[in-house]
């Protein structure tokens, strides 16, 4: 199916016309989505387009999560949609987002900023708290840039879970989603002992088509830490629910 027929199917004739046609030129600023609260701002000619795509046509993250989150962390926030669509689907939830781009920042921001209860962290997730730099290591554009540890010359700090969890007094998490672009494997390679158990479902997209072996910490954090799950994809990402919570 067609781009065209697939917005057109999504959000009916007339409003799928006129999403597709504004994405195309580019008018972007201020963009009404049927279901979502208040308009999304993007920038043209840039991956938001394709970010957009994943999210509100794809549906990447259509899942029944079967339960109602109170508490959802956004790991590898971009620019919010992902916040956006999980607070409109639950308006009481507390979500934190966290971005390590400080442009894919500001325009998290704004696209959070008519929402409650949404909070932003401008670091990178990593398996402690040290300096990062960020950068489009693989030519991906604004959606695949990579941080790497750089103590001396890292503009960016990196947040640990752990951290995270003390700083917002986290006891459970509800949906932790994962979309880091290969720094899953410093996340899960150690320090996952205390929060990973605490979560009830892990959403991850795994990069090991990017960096080979980036995977493997994630599954063997899985198995250390949770006595039974169940196992399921959806698009590109891996879901995991913890069986002892869920």
């Amino acid at each position: 199916m067609s781009r065209f027929k697939q917005y057109r199917r999504q959000f009916g004739i007339i409003k799928g016309i006129e999403i597709y046609l504004k994405l195309k030129l580019g008018i972007v600023s201020s963009l009404k989505v049927p279901g979502i609260k208040y308009p999304i701002k993007l920038r043209p000619g840039t991956s938001d387009i394709r970010t957009f795509y994943q999210v509100f046509v794809k549906k990447e993250y259509d899942i029944d999560f079967n339960l109602i989150p109170k508490v959802i962390i956004d790991g590898g926030s971009n620019v919010g949609l992902f916040a956006v669509l999980m607070k409109n689907r639950y308006p009481e939830a507390k979500i934190i987002c966290i971005e390590p781009d400080p442009e894919n920042f500001e325009l998290l921001k704004t696209n959070i900023s008519c929402y409650n209860d949404i909070f932003c962290e401008n670091s990178g997730l990593w398996n402690k708290d040290t300096k990062l730099k960020v950068y489009d290591k693989y030519n991906s554009g604004k959606w695949g840039l990579v941080v790497e540890e750089d103590i001396e010359k890292g503009s960016i700090s990196a947040i640990s879970m752990d951290t995270l969890f003390e700083k917002y007094s986290l006891n459970e998490v509800d949906v932790v989603k994962i979309d880091i672009e290969t720094s899953e494997r410093q996340l899960f390679s150690t320090n996952f002992e205390k929060w990973l158990p605490k979560n009830k479902i892990v959403l991850i997209e795994l990069h090991d088509w990017i960096d080979e072996g980036c995977s493997e910490p994630f599954f063997k954090a899985i198995n250390k830490s949770f006595s039974s799950y169940h196992y399921s994809t959806n698009g590109e990402n891996v879901i995991i629910r913890n069986k002892s919570l869920v």
